[in-house]
Parts: structure tokens; C-alpha cells; sequence
């Protein structure tokens, strides 16, 4: 169910009678492609900085009355959202909406949470950097957003969170965290009137946004890059430009991403994993923006089976342009899709998760039956027309990890490669 408040915020409530749970999350058009060069990691570090307190209350208090009350406060950061989410009993839930509107409306934000925070938060850089499948796909958005705040880490880069202060990251909170960028989305056993009622108390009284909230739609750029790292080891994210969320098409290119490398039936799987054992895991990835998207496929591999495992890849994309599935690939396909949204929509949690995502991206209300029935409608044709379209060698990036000298060699022969 759809509602707004009496100044136009969108609320989405969503009623489970049968459980004896509620969950609420307040949803910001704010993300790491809408910070300028210098503030790179605001959104990201503005996330942690917002349970550091309130007005009102501090952190350790906050904890006090979550825990209390049998529930779970947390958040995440994306591109192009800011998420933060609450779960309880139900019958604690109203306790759990005043903490939200506190820490949405009356944060902190000051000098000393942020100096603490900032260690946390570059101790999570590090992290990441640390582990090369999330960093392959850290720089393969660097390569084919290159000059486009979309190849901005969502954690930022260490230069520029070791400067920022705590007005930086008040400014940011007062240009986005205002209607009409924001969303509130609930689930569970709680009355829709009482959500809508409590929104419109809670945030009516906001001013707007300082910022338009308009983005400029990024140029994906079709490159191979090397990105030095020693030892033997390649690690390989290969990406093509995808379709925006709202894209009619959009359906029938997730399903040639399913069928190609959507799980261990997959033909990438199969071909380079189970046939040849050149690889650990492999697979191809979706991922659709309010704008642009892009196609993901991961794999690492040691330096003197790459130029195999690319030659495979190569061939199997070319194969697929000509044939398309077959209908039993198809079939399995859809049938993998209603599988994983089902499993999804079995919990409270998830089930908001999945309303936030697809209202922040779609601007309507998510629908399990009209969303399966979009991919029931997909074609043999729709995919092969698809995948030609998409899966060209001239719009092809890769970010490569791998020892300079052999990477250079083997980036030189992935330039090569025609399918």
C-alpha cells in the first residue's frame, strides 16, 4: 500500500498479519555517486556518524532501548541510497519509530564521533581492499565510470575520509536527508494508519532538500586496465553496460546473466569450473541503477590459466549471441527467479529490504506476482536480441589485478580477444 503524508513523502506499508513482527526503514536518495570529488566517502561515513546519537540521546542509550525492546537497528550505503532500518516486537514497535525519528531528525554530528569514527570507517577501506573479489569490483566501477561519480567507492577513498569534518558531513545531511528525497517503507503486524501518522509528525515538518536531487546519467567507458599486485594470482571483474531499473528490457537481459552465470548450472560454471577446473567460482551479475547498469563477472585464477579461461568466455559469449538458450535453460532460469524472490519474501526483514530497493530505483511499490510475471513473459528471441546488444567486445572494461609485468602481457592479449 502506497500512502504520502500530507507534503508528499512516500510511505509503503506493507501488512503481515500472521507475525508477530514489525519492521520500518527511512530511505534517503543519497549515495556515494552523489558526492563532489572532495567529499568522497560522505555519504558512507555520515551513515556511521548518525548512530553516533542525538540531541537527545547518546549512542550507548540508544542500544539500551533497541535491545530492550527486542530489536535491531542498522543501515546501509549504496550508489544511490542511504538506508536505515529498524526491527522489533511489534508490540515495541511505536518505542522503535520515536528512536527513528530522533536519529533521522536530531543527530549529533559532532567533531569528537567523528575523529573516533574515522578509524572505523578506514579500518573498512582497508578491508575491502584486502579482499580482491570486492576491490576487483571497486575498480571495474573506477574503469568504466572513469570521470563519472559513479566509479566513487561507496566506503569512500582513505585520502579523503582522513579530511573530513563534522560540518562536511552536516552539510551533506542537510543538502539530502530532506524530503522529497526520502521514502519510508514498513512491514509486518502494524497498521498502515498509525505509519502514515507517526511519518507525518516525524518528518512534515522538514525543510527541503538543498539539493535538486537531478544526476547526470554516466558514459560508460570500454577499457582494460591493469592494476598491479603481487604474487601469481589474477583476479578478473569483466563488466559490459547494463540497463537502468525501470528499462522494459532490463528482464530479459537478467535472465542471459542468469543463464550464462546465474549459479553452478550455469555455462560459465560449467565450462570453465566443472570442465576445465580453471577457476574456484565464476558467475555474471545484473545491476541496475535509477539510470544506467552494468553486467558483472568475477573470477580469479592463476597467471598461466587466464588467457584460457578468457579464451573460454570469449567463445562462450559468442555462442550464446548466435543461439540464445535453449528453452529448458530458459524455463530453469525463471524458475531460479521465483526461487530466490519467494525465499526472499518469507521474512519481515527481507521483505523490506526488497520494497526499499525497488521503490528507491522504480519510484512505485514493489509486486511479487507482476515482477514474476515480467520474467515469465521473456522470449528465447528477447534474450538473444539482448545479448547482442549488450555483450559487444568494443564495450567491454576490465579491471585487471594481477603481477605488472605478466599483466601487462595478458591485458595486451585480452585486447585481442573478438567474440
Amino acid at each position: 500500500m502506497l500512502q504520502h503524508t500530507s507534503k508528499g513523502i512516500p510511505v509503503i506499508v506493507e501488512v503481515l498479519p500472521h507475525v508477530r513482527t514489525a519492521a520500518l526503514s527511512v530511505n534517503f536518495r543519497a549515495g556515494s555517486r552523489d558526492e563532489t570529488k572532495e567529499m568522497c566517502g560522505a555519504a558512507h561515513f555520515l551513515e556511521h556518524i548518525m548512530f553516533k546519537g542525538t540531541k537527545g540521546r547518546n549512542a550507548k542509550q540508544f542500544s539500551e532501548i533497541v535491545e530492550g525492546a527486542g530489536g535491531e537497528m542498522n543501515a546501509f550505503t549504496t550508489k544511490e541510497t542511504t538506508s536505515y532500518h529498524i526491527f522489533s516486537l511489534h508490540e515495541t514497535f511505536d518505542l522503535m519509530k520515536m528512536l527513528m525519528a530522533d536519529m533521522m531528525t536530531a543527530p549529533l554530528i559532532d567533531e569528537e564521533h567523528v575523529e573516533l569514527e574515522r578509524e572505523v570507517v578506514l579500518q573498512e577501506i582497508s578491508m575491502l581492499e584486502d579482499d580482491p573479489e570486492e576491490y576487483s569490483r571497486l575498480l571495474l566501477d573506477r574503469t568504466i565510470w572513469e570521470g563519472h561519480p559513479m566509479a566513487n567507492a561507496e566506503t569512500g577513498r582513505s585520502e579523503c575520509v582522513a579530511k573530513l569534518k563534522a560540518q562536511d558531513l552536516r552539510y551533506f545531511f542537510e543538502e539530502h536527508y530532506r524530503p522529497p528525497n526520502m521514502c519510508v517503507v514498513a512491514c509486518g503486524n502494524l497498521s498502515p494508519s498509525e505509519v502514515l501518522s507517526w511519518a507525518e509528525e516525524a518528518f512534515d515538518g522538514l525543510p527541503r532538500a538543498a539539493s535538486d536531487g537531478k544526476r547526470e546519467p554516466p558514459e560508460p567507458k570500454a577499457s582494460t586496465r591493469l592494476f598491479p599486485r603481487e604474487g601469481d594470482q589474477a583476479y578478473v571483474e569483466m563488466g559490459f553496460p547494463g540497463l537502468p531499473a525501470r528499462h522494459p528490457d532490463r528482464k530479459a537481459l537478467a535472465v542471459a546473466c542468469i543463464v550464462l552465470g546465474g549459479g553452478t548450472a550455469s555455462r560459465l560454471y560449467q565450462r570453465v569450473r566443472e570442465d576445465q577446473g580453471l577457476v574456484y567460482q565464476i558467475g555474471m551479475v545484473p545491476q541496475a541503477y535509477t539510470d544506467c547498469g552494468i553486467l558483472e563477472t568475477y573470477f580469479s585464477t592463476s597467471m598461466c590459466k587466464l588467457d584460457r579461461v578468457m579464451d573460454i568466455l570469449a567463445k562462450e559469449l559468442a555462442r550464446f549471441k548466435d543461439e540464445g538458450p535453449t528453452e529448458m535453460e530458459l524455463r530453469r532460469a525463471k524458475r531460479w527467479i521465483k526461487g530466490m524472490l519467494v525465499r526472499r519474501l518469507e521474512g519481515t526483514d527481507s521483505r523490506l529490504y526488497w520494497q526499499g530497493e525497488h521503490f528507491m530505483l522504480n519510484g512505485r511499490p514493489a509486486c511479487a506476482d507482476r515482477y514474476l510475471a515480467e520474467f515469465e513473459s521473456v522470449t528465447v528471441e528477447d534474450v538473444i536480441r539482448m545479448s547482442n546488444e549488450a555483450f559487444q567486445r568494443k564495450r567491454m572494461s576490465i579491471a585487471l589485478l594481477a603481477p605488472e609485468e605478466e599483466g601487462r602481457l595478458a591485458a595486451r592479449r585480452i585486447r585481442s580477444l573478438d567474440f
